[in-house]
């Protein structure tokens, strides 16, 4: 039988093709939970402790955070971790998540996910709930936030 040399370099690609390990669903799943992570501490870190010198760790320079028909920028919220500071009496926040979609395409990350937040002091106690997505971009092996969406969901 004669073969040619189209057939040979196809041969050869689809020999490559099928040694080579399938990584890539390891992969991703890997960084979703790097990112879901990184939603899990921007939460804990701005919204709660409200550490604003620790938006560059989390946030892209040019992040915005579209906000129940406002955009907010790192500024924002800096200045709003600020005046949180001032006011607060006491209350905790605890944080926690329903991550129920995920995509990715190259360095990229989009996920959308339930937010639920309980905020409590000595006296109180109140539950609120926000639906949320993402889009996070990966740089110099580190997952950073860019874009952020968030929609108040009254609780009954």
């Amino acid at each position: 039988m004669k073969y040619t040399p189209q057939f040979i370099v196809a041969l050869c690609f689809f020999v490559i093709a099928c040694g080579k390990p399938n990584t890539s669903n390891v992969d991703n799943a890997a960084d979703f939970k790097a990112v879901e992570r990184v939603v899990q501490e921007v939460f804990d870190d701005i919204w709660s402790d409200k550490k604003a010198e620790l938006l560059s760790k989390y946030h892209t320079n040019d992040f915005i955070l579209l906000e129940h028909g406002e955009v907010w920028t790192n500024d924002t919220i800096a200045n709003w971790c600020k005046r949180a500071k001032l006011r607060d009496q006491g209350l905790k926040r605890i944080n926690s998540f329903d991550f129920f979609k995920a995509k990715r395409e190259g360095n990229r990350i989009w996920m959308a996910y339930h937010n639920y937040a309980i905020i409590k002091s000595d006296s109180l106690e109140r539950k609120l709930q926000w639906l949320e997505s993402i889009v996070a971009i990966k740089k110099d092996s580190t997952w950073k936030l860019e874009l952020m969406h968030s929609t108040r969901v009254n609780r009954h």
